[in-house]
């Protein structure tokens, strides 16, 4: 990892204090309990039921994990349990029932029990109304190894149906030597949790060797656990940046939400998806993110959406995202909400910590509005569409859908500066999401649909309806100079040098050739019918390679005739191209040199600078 040319970090790291774990045997966590009702739903009696699962790991190279449910105090003549289909952020349908296997049902005495399958991810038990039951059942998972079992709850843990808010606790029996690190509560040798629900939104690293530190911040301790102890890192750095972004979140809301917070990094060749969790994330990190300094400011930015998510998702969330169905999708028309405007408080976080110069966070600013303007379905999707439909990817998605995540970012970015230039910088965003923290997150519930446009037309005192509607709901483009030049910023595009076109998006496809991706209309490619999933085989009978591609093209000439041979399903092609001259457009977010003092007020405010020039803390 490269020093970061941002600020000098030394003399931080002389007042952080880096405790480097010596790894024991057995390493638990002591979390507090939840102190406020996360989910109002779940608040009420358990009427003397009580379910207790375990978790057994006899032989990790088997993939399989042995796992036990004791269920007590159902006086019914039948007891069901439940597989979830999906996973709480992730939002697609994975029918995790499908690893299932070896599964059984006995009473108390160790006898059978007759059980059938009512669905593809239920199982009802008879019973005897009196008796307690037993339940036993196998998980293959390719995240359990020989060397950690990246344990997934919604994947393995049953829930038993009708029974979500009774309190529930897990044992964890690992092979010897084996270490666990979870964000639940422990009690002598169980995991407690007050509901399903938030029992399986705390996931677990177990095994046998971690890199691990810590910091303490806010009243709080801070876990920091990745998966390959011999990762290559600045310890002290990666620790002192994740507690800037810690406390930079922290102004916001005044105070943490919990007194334990744990950040499990699973290290593997390429960072992949990352998920949220109420007081603890799982983060994909690839091996060799820490080592330049473009990779590992992305990973400081998913740590800041991740983490900004303990608020944004896990508390303040739309009406259907806890407590959840896990039967079958949950739609919203605010994921660009959820998600979007988490992205916009990641690279915020950045700045307001110091990680980010203005200058840099206005780049990346710009590198998302530019995303967002070549993505061919812009016109063709809303940000509540694009909310709606998550769940199921068009086969035309490439032409046809947008990103919630990034729309909704740039939505965010807009929708700050508006509420600050309306009310002259006495309220913001900040005041936006502190009021529905403290109108429904803190109660426990949900806001519905409308709830957040109601909660900033409330802190701002006006009418948002236009300003929602052409932003979120509308396909027309947004207008970003309406509202950034009241922060002295001004979108601009730009051409960039002319280059020969084809009007073809590809990647990598099998045996290193060019796979085309999307064809874009009216383009040469269009015009020689090339299709979607073509693999380029040669050029003027010239093999091609995903790595020569680009060069061999260039060698060519505006407006000559190319022969292109083309491999399509099992048929082999060819047809003739001639490509032409070409300008793409780059947009590119701008300060103005000469901004007005109520400019310069607008934007040291929303960005935390305490004056024109330098950052501040």
């Amino acid at each position: 990892m490269r020093e970061r040319n941002t600020r000098s970090t030394m003399g931080k790291h002389k007042k952080h204090k880096i405790i480097l774990c010596l790894l024991c045997l057995f390493v638990a966590l002591p979390f507090s309990s939840f102190g406020q009702a996360i989910y109002a739903e779940n608040q009420i009696p358990a009427r003397g039921v009580s379910v207790e699962y375990a978790l057994t790991i006899k032989n990790p190279t088997s993939h399989l994990y042995d796992v036990e449910i004791q269920i007590k105090g159902i006086r019914d003549s039948s007891v069901s349990v439940s597989m979830p289909a999906w996973s709480p952020g992730m939002y697609r349908v994975e029918n995790y029932a499908r690893n299932v296997q070896e599964f059984r049902a006995v009473n108390v005495r160790n006898q059978p029990l007759n059980w059938e399958q009512t669905d593809k991810q239920t199982w009802r038990i008879a019973k005897p109304t009196t008796d307690d039951v037993n339940v036993h059942y196998q998980v293959f998972s390719t995240l359990l190894n020989d060397q950690m079992a990246d344990v997934a709850p919604p994947s393995i843990f049953m829930y038993v149906v009708g029974q979500k808010h009774v309190p529930c606790s897990v044992k964890y029996n690992v092979p010897g030597g084996w270490k666990t690190y979870t964000g639940l509560e422990r009690k002598s040798d169980r995991y407690y949790a007050s509901d399903y629900d938030i029992f399986i939104d705390a996931p677990a690293f177990l095994g046998g060797e971690f890199k691990v530190m810590e910091f303490e911040t806010g009243g709080a301790r801070h876990h920091l656990v990745f998966s390959k102890p011999n990762v290559s890192m600045s310890a002290a750095q990666v620790s002192a940046d994740i507690q800037d972004i810690v406390e930079a979140a922290m102004a916001i809301f005044g105070k943490l939400p919990y007194k334990q917070y744990v950040f499990l990094f699973k290290v593997q060749p390429q960072a992949a998806n990352s998920v949220e969790h109420l007081n603890s994330a799982r983060i994909t990190v690839g091996e060799n993110d820490f080592v330049t300094q473009a990779s590992y400011r992305q990973v400081l930015s998913t740590v800041a959406h991740e983490f900004f998510h303990l608020w944004n998702v896990k508390r303040i969330r739309p009406a259907v995202l806890g407590p959840f169905d896990y039967m079958r999708e949950v739609h919203t028309r605010l994921l660009w909400m959820s998600e979007g405007i988490t992205s916009y408080y990641a690279g915020l976080l950045l700045a307001r910590a110091g990680i980010d110069l203005p200058v840099e966070y206005f780049g990346r600013v710009g590198a998302r509005i530019d995303s967002m303007e070549h993505a061919p379905g812009r016109r063709a999707m809303s940000a509540e569409e694009a909310s709606w439909n998550t769940w199921f990817r068009s086969d035309n998605a490439e032409n046809t859908s947008i990103s919630y995540y990034v729309k909704g970012e740039l939505i965010g970015l807009l929708l700050d500066v508006e509420i600050r230039a309306r009310t002259k910088n006495q309220k913001s965003l900040d005041d936006v999401m502190r009021y529905l923290m403290e109108t429904y997150a803190n109660k426990g519930i949900g806001f519905p649909e409308d709830g957040f446009l109601k909660a900033i037309e409330t802190v701002a005192g006006s009418d948002f309806h236009e300003f929602y509607h052409a932003v979120a709901q509308s396909h027309e483009p947004l207008d970003y100079n309406r509202y950034l030049r009241q922060a002295g910023l001004t979108v601009e595009v730009s051409l960039q040098p002319a280059s020969i076109y084809l009007g073809i998006e590809f990647e990598q496809g099998e045996s290193n050739l060019v796979r085309i991706r999307r064809v874009v209309a009216n383009s040469p490619a269009e015009r020689a019918k090339l299709d979607v999933g073509d693999l380029l085989i040669a050029m003027n009978d010239e093999r091609l390679t995903f790595e020569n591609f680009r060069s061999r093209l260039h060698s060519h000439t505006i407006g000559e005739t190319i022969k292109l041979t083309v491999m399509r399903g099992q048929r082999l092609l060819t047809t003739n191209i001639i490509p032409v001259e070409f300008q793409e457009e780059r947009w590119q977010l701008n300060e103005n040199p000469r901004p007005t003092p109520e400019q310069v007020q607008l934007k040291n405010a929303w960005l935390k600078i305490r004056d024109g020039s330098k950052q501040g803390k």
